[in-house]
């Protein structure tokens, strides 16, 4: 036995220590608990900057964690509890109340287009969805690595999960000037086409960088890439989302198949690439204000994505932001989307067309909610940075470093 476990030490040290590189799991949580240590809650009903349906608090009936799985679930807001009164709010109160985050909730993390305060009157009304949105921001935040996520996506139209990263600091400017990682986006409709009849439910997911110099000017389209799973789908089995980050550029595979790639090839193989700025100045006509300058022109190669990034989960619902193309039909070719993004009062509209999507929900139970099993984050010493990361030995490292120190105290 103790031959046995010698040989099995230097297989483990030896898999981790090719070319010289020693990887290390520097962030890990595999669902125990929701640890505050890793996460906050974000508390807010900005709707992401794309209108979205959604308000985001830390009301346990959307976020909890059962059987080593995070649960990210949406519900409707006329049941959940309003905390200023201990009632349920009710579907009176979209229509007539008033939504403040922070007398309710305590705080509210971002005001953005009336993020901490909403009301409901003139046919405008509350966001009529509940729903949970966790972040590693000021907690853990990394710069390259490898971030893996084993999650199963949620089914129920109209539902938006995401996996995704922004900058701990905006170093080169607000959205999208710093940068934004999307792991893995999808649609929880399981029957939803594009015009083209395209996949666009649950058998499709997507990765994304986010880059440009103002919001209107987001050159995301030259790296974005759906995945389509032919023979299943996303919402009925765990599956491991990845993205290989580092100075040469990115690198996203689901089960092991990696189907996009950021540049391609990655900068070791192509130091010709010109850089983010310059990429999106010679496609598409340009950029659309020449008056722009390089936001990245003192960064890296890889800018804006050479800065240190945290990982967010949530789950979104709707939203007039394009993530639901007005033209998505069903497989017999109608046109599904209660709303159009053009529509002033889309949340009303969506939310008293509820009888056509809220039964997809109940049919699912809890296969509405996003499921994540695990989130692990690697990085290769000496090529990354990270901040609030944690170190985890094997046995079999432990005892190496045990037999080596009893070796120093017997030879001196």
């Amino acid at each position: 036995m103790q031959g046995s476990w010698s040989f099995l030490c230097v297989l483990l040290i030896t898999s981790v220590t090719k070319n010289n590189a020693v990887e290390n799991l520097i962030f890990e949580d595999t669902f125990d608990t929701l640890d505050p240590k890793n996460w906050e809650h974000e508390i807010t009903a900005w709707g992401g900057g794309n209108w979205e349906f959604e308000v985001y608090t830390d009301d346990p009936k959307n976020s909890y964690v059962r059987d080593n799985t995070l649960f990210i679930k949406p519900t409707l807001l006329k049941d959940s509890i309003n905390p200023l009164t201990g009632q349920p709010f009710g579907e009176s109160f979209l229509y007539n109340g008033t939504l403040d985050i922070r007398a309710m909730y305590g705080r509210c993390t971002n005001e953005m287009f009336y993020g901490c305060l909403r009301r409901g009157q003139g046919g405008q009304i509350v966001n009529p969805i509940m729903s949970a949105r966790l972040r590693t921001k000021g907690k853990f935040s990394f710069k390259y690595g490898r971030l893996e996520v084993v999650a199963k996506m949620p089914a129920g139209d109209w539902i938006w999960p995401a996996i995704w990263l922004l900058p701990e600091d905006n170093e080169y400017g607000d959205w999208p000037r710093s940068g934004e990682i999307d792991l893995v986006e999808a649609r929880g409709n399981r029957d939803l086409y594009g015009v083209n009849k395209s996949e666009q439910g649950v058998n499709a997911i997507g990765s994304t960088l986010h880059w440009g110099p103002i919001y209107n000017d987001n050159k995301f389209h030259l790296t974005h890439k759906t995945y389509t799973n032919k023979t299943a789908n996303f919402a009925d089995n765990f599956h491991k989302y990845v993205v290989d980050w580092t100075a040469n550029g990115f690198r996203f595979s689901v089960d092991g198949h990696q189907f996009l790639e950021i540049p391609s090839p990655l900068l070791d193989e192509n130091p010709s690439f010109p850089g983010f700025w310059a990429w999106g100045n010679q496609s598409d006509g340009g950029w659309h204000d020449q008056t722009q300058s390089n936001p990245w022109k003192n960064g890296t190669q890889l800018a804006p994505f050479d800065k240190a990034f945290h990982i967010i989960m949530n789950v979104a619902v709707g939203g007039t932001g394009g993530f639901f193309p007005d033209s998505l039909r069903d497989g017999s070719g109608n046109i599904t989307k209660p709303w159009r993004d053009s529509d002033s009062k889309a949340s009303a509209t969506f939310w008293e067309a509820k009888d056509r999507w809220y039964p997809t929900w109940t049919t699912e139970g809890e296969g509405v909610a996003m499921q994540v099993k695990s989130v692990r984050v690697y990085q290769t010493e000496g090529t990354a940075t990270s901040s609030g990361a944690i170190l985890r030995m094997n046995s079999c490292s432990l005892l190496a470093v045990l037999f080596l120190m009893i070796l120093a105290v017997w030879h001196f």
